[in-house]
């Protein structure tokens, strides 16, 4: 099935985000903005005991100063916890009291640690988070499932009345493709297949990542394509190693474009252009999606490994001293082919 996860992002490519407020757009990084596990057996509507599973990263630091979790819409009050046993505090927080079965998905609500108390004039704030198809199917990958009509919206606004979230989407500007290089260098990478099939530096600043072979797992940032030759070279002092053995072919993949990367967290990003929505405060019955504006590709359908990026506005009222109850949840709506 296609599942969309959200991630953090980050200034270089294919790396962790160690610090949520630094999630300022660029490439999407390899952790998640809400932290997940899953339950390790039934609660039913009036539980208060929980056990989870152990994280797949096998660690709980992540964890560390959650206060609220996420299971099927129903925001559970928890008290701070070192494993997965947890009695919880308060269930149905949000007024969504739900019976959640052993292997239910749990999310752990840490968009707090997006915020701070670090405002412009306009007492606003900027963050910038990605939406990726993470589908996977090792032994067919045609199954891999795209993720159609993709809709936003905030399942829950800031419980601090006098701070409000508001949210943009935006586009990259070129989607996931993966092939066989015919010829490569320390600069340069070469499908023929790819001959006059994109624009000229259609994958400009992507990230080309070297998938098999003894430099597999290497990746180098794109500084132009050229669509005659079906050549993507590379930025100068970022090159493969000239003793690598060229006359191997290894496949590749070219990760979606990042997203535009702001210099601080107050600065509002470029809204409005054709790659990004305005901000708009959509909720479960009104919500954002993207529409098609002669796009190369459908950006409302995420294909396997494809993103789309939100970008978070949050507004306080001059005089605001409370920074607290700032937690949101940013939900997804999605079909998936039969």
């Amino acid at each position: 099935m296609a599942t969309l996860k959200l991630y953090l992002t980050s200034l270089e490519p294919n790396l962790n985000q160690t610090v949520y407020s630094q999630s300022i757009g660029g490439y999407v990084s390899n952790s998640l903005v809400y932290p997940e596990t899953t339950l390790s057996s039934t609660i039913g509507l009036y539980d208060t005991s929980l056990s989870l599973a152990t994280p797949s990263s096998g660690s709980w630091s992540e964890w560390q100063g959650i206060e609220y979790i996420n299971i099927g819409n129903e925001l559970i009050k928890i008290p701070s916890f070192v494993n997965g046993s947890i009695v919880a505090t308060q269930r149905a927080y949000n007024n969504i009291y739900n019976v959640h079965l052993d292997g239910d998905i749990v999310r752990a609500i840490a968009s707090k640690e997006l915020l701070n108390d670090v405002f412009n004039d306009s007492y606003k704030q900027y963050r910038c988070v990605a939406i990726k198809n993470v589908s996977t199917n090792s032994t067919d990958p045609s199954q891999e499932q795209v993720a159609y009509d993709l809709e936003v919206f905030i399942k829950q606004n800031s419980r601090n009345v006098k701070s409000d979230i508001k949210i943009a989407l935006e586009k990259p500007s070129s989607e996931y493709i993966s092939g066989v290089s015919t010829s490569w260098s320390t600069l340069s990478v070469v499908d023929s297949l790819l001959i006059n099939a994109y624009e000229e530096d259609y994958f400009k600043e992507a990230y080309l990542k070297i998938t098999s072979g003894v430099t597999s797992g290497q990746g180098k940032i794109i500084k132009g394509f050229a669509t005659d030759t079906g050549t993507f070279t590379f930025y100068d002092g970022d090159t493969f190693s000239s003793s690598l053995d060229f006359s191997i072919t290894p496949t590749y993949e070219v990760l979606p474009s990042p997203s535009q990367r702001v210099k601080t967290g107050i600065i509002s990003p470029d809204v409005g252009s054709s790659n990004v929505t305005q901000f708009f405060n959509p909720d479960e019955f009104t919500t954002l999606t993207f529409f098609e504006q002669a796009s190369v590709f459908n950006v409302s359908n995420l294909s396997p490994n494809d993103v789309m990026y939100v970008w978070i506005e949050r507004t306080i009222e001059k005089g605001n001293e409370e920074f607290l109850n700032n937690d949101f949840i940013l939900n997804l709506r999605y079909k998936v082919s039969e």
